[in-house]
């Protein structure tokens, strides 16, 4: 006995359309943004991947972003599992665990942040928690310069103030 198998072509065409698949990959990489020669922001990433069709770069395993004042010291840093730039909208969007801490070591946590390139200011609408060496504070909705210097939250959801020494939360 014999048996054939045929394949509709149309099928095959869309499984390995080159809309699905990524034009460029690159492993342990490093891309560094310059302005007039300054370094304004570096990105490390264990994987990047470059997608033509869309104008797109994803950072599927992880990504750790710089973010540089003029005398080229990092005021801030950005991590997240999972990332994506809109080369177009000239915005990058971080997901899942997101952590920025500035030169203070003040610490804000969310599930998503985006950084404009254009204006330079990261902002979410997702619910943050920030951490500072007095309070920890929470909310929904976030913006800030990425040197997270000063920061605003839209509709904060409360505070706990933390006290120096043996004592415990407020």
């Amino acid at each position: 006995m014999f048996s054939a198998c045929s394949n509709d072509p149309k099928i095959v065409e869309t499984f390995i359309s080159s809309k699905n698949l990524p034009s460029e990959t690159i492993k342990e990489a490093e891309l560094i943004y310059t302005e007039k020669g300054k370094v304004k922001v570096k990105i490390i990433a264990k994987k990047i991947e470059r997608y033509t069709a869309t104008s797109t770069i994803n950072f599927s395993d992880g990504i750790v972003v710089h973010f540089f004042n003029d005398s080229a010291i990092i005021t801030s840093t950005l991590t997240a599992q999972e990332a994506i730039i809109d080369e177009k909208k000239e915005q990058m969007m971080a997901q899942v665990n997101v952590e920025l801490i500035n030169q203070k070591q003040e610490k804000l946590n969310t599930e998503q942040l985006i950084w404009d390139e254009r204006t330079n200011l990261i902002f979410t609408e997702k619910l943050v928690r920030i951490t500072t060496k007095d309070e920890v504070i929470f909310g929904e909705g976030f913006e800030s310069t990425t040197d997270f210097s000063s920061y605003k939250i839209t509709n904060v959801r409360g505070s706990i103030n933390i006290k120096d020494g043996n004592d415990t939360l407020n």
